[in-house]
């Protein structure tokens, strides 16, 4: 089986329906998403339905609950204060229910998931470093964790008589005896330089997990942000992968 992993939609519909077309190409059946459908972008409904549509196991991120009041708007930049608040009179009542409806961590085959942290997921805290991603490794069971919230894509591996390392490659073998903590990168707003959609292949029969980067309409996107009224500052960092 081959699984589609995403993260950080901020309701960009466009690099939404690219990835998962992207998928479907690399032959995934099944597809996950850890969190942060909606914020920042201009179709947050639509993302949602999207996302729902799948059917598969779907975590919350810190904007799934900040605009559902869940967490502090203290908590938040002000162009995302500003992108919430807009978020938030765009969802219809299901819309919000579903939001509101998606745990905090879940669970798919070897795959622990979360938007932030396992260690203490309602915080929202970021792993960026690889002792982060280290010392993160004794809060979950399986074999990998799957994360968010940073933006930014990598591996790190940690075997049993080994500190943990990053890996080199954007795609590896599950090694037996070791422990991964992944994070998928994001969809709709990257941050690592690299303007394209980021999401994960996962194939079960050869536990193996890579990265991958799909090209998508970022003009729309940019000309639908500004039409909405949200921060100038959400279209432009678009075309700039920061």
């Amino acid at each position: 089986m081959r699984i589609g992993i995403f993260s950080d939609v901020h309701a960009n519909l466009e690099a939404l329906e690219a990835v998962l077309d992207f998928l479907r190409t690399q032959g995934a059946t099944r597809f996950i998403c850890c969190g942060d459908i909606v914020g920042y972008g201009p179709d947050p409904a639509a993302c949602i339905e999207l996302v729902r549509s799948l059917r598969g196991p779907v975590v919350a991120g810190n904007h799934d609950r900040g605009v559902l009041g869940r967490v502090a708007a203290a908590d938040f930049n002000r162009a995302a204060r500003e992108a919430l608040s807009w978020t938030a009179r765009q969802l219809a009542d299901d819309d919000l229910a579903y939001l509101d409806s998606l745990p905090l961590v879940d669970r798919f085959d070897i795959l622990h998931l979360v938007h932030s942290s396992p260690s203490a997921p309602e915080r929202w805290d970021y792993v960026f470093t690889v002792q982060d991603a280290g010392e993160e490794m004794s809060f979950f069971e399986t074999c990998v964790c799957v994360i968010g919230h940073s933006h930014y894509p990598f591996i790190v591996e940690r075997r049993q008589t080994e500190l943990p390392r990053l890996v080199g490659n954007y795609s590896t073998e599950l090694r037996p005896n070791a422990k991964y903590v992944i994070n998928a990168g994001s969809v709709g707003q990257p941050r690592d330089g690299d303007p394209r959609a980021c999401c994960l292949v996962f194939d079960t029969d050869a536990r193996a997990i890579s990265f991958h980067r799909v090209d998508y309409n970022i003009p729309k996107v940019q000309a639908k942000i500004l039409r909405a009224g949200l921060p100038e500052f959400l279209a432009t960092r678009l075309s700039l992968g920061r």
